[in-house]
């Protein structure tokens, strides 16, 4: 029960983050929307705010973090096609199997605005991400290092904002699965083409 409890608290913070911003949403307000009655749940559960980010991180970020690794481990070579599914596909999966039903990518686009890094909680949260962009980095060793840290900063705004707004058309059913694939598809490749286009710049 006290499982379920905080779940249905961290879903609904996640929602409100997601439509408000976490600085515009109260541990009352979250209680309120997660159905409890006892104005001091959140904090009973979680402590306080930051605590309970750190918890929607476990719950979301965990598993695909270990996906990712996964898919890292698979790759026995990788060129930009590869490393942007690495990138793009275990995110991409969690919205388009949710239907539309989580606000997961919504939260991380606000939350983490555009271009922003994730908070610095541990390696089991983003060190399959991190592990990716590096090898994204190298692919691209033939770029100046600004041009290369704007693309890879790129890679991450475009893959957020695009998830978010797949996941915001999933939940208002402008789209099926089937267009929803075709979205997924299509980011991966734009992420490719980021990382394999050249440049005439010069930093």
């Amino acid at each position: 029960m006290t499982e379920d409890v905080r779940t249905k608290i961290l879903l609904a913070a996640e929602r409100l983050f997601a439509e408000r911003g976490v600085e515009h949403v109260s541990m009352r307000q979250i209680g309120e929307r997660a159905g409890q009655r006892n104005n001091s749940a959140v904090q009973y559960h979680f402590g306080d705010k930051s605590n309970l980010i750190q918890a929607l991180y476990d719950l979301r970020l965990l598993p695909l973090n270990a996906a990712r690794h996964r898919m890292i481990e698979d790759l026995d070579e990788y060129g930009p096609r590869e490393l942007a599914g690495a990138y793009v596909l275990p995110l991409a999966t969690a919205v388009v199997s949710g239907a539309g039903s989580s606000c997961y990518a919504r939260f991380l686009d606000r939350y983490l605005g555009r271009g922003r890094d994730f908070e610095p909680f541990d390696d089991r949260h983003g060190s399959g991400s991190r592990e990716v962009v590096r090898r994204m980095s190298e692919l691209m060793d033939g770029i100046g290092p600004g041009v290369r840290e704007e693309r890879l900063r790129m890679v991450q705004v475009l893959t957020i904002r695009t998830l978010a707004d797949l996941e915001y058309r999933l939940e208002t059913r402008q789209i099926d699965s089937t267009a929803a694939d075709l979205t997924v598809s299509a980011l991966v490749e734009a992420v490719s083409a980021l990382l394999e286009a050249p440049t005439s710049l010069r930093d």
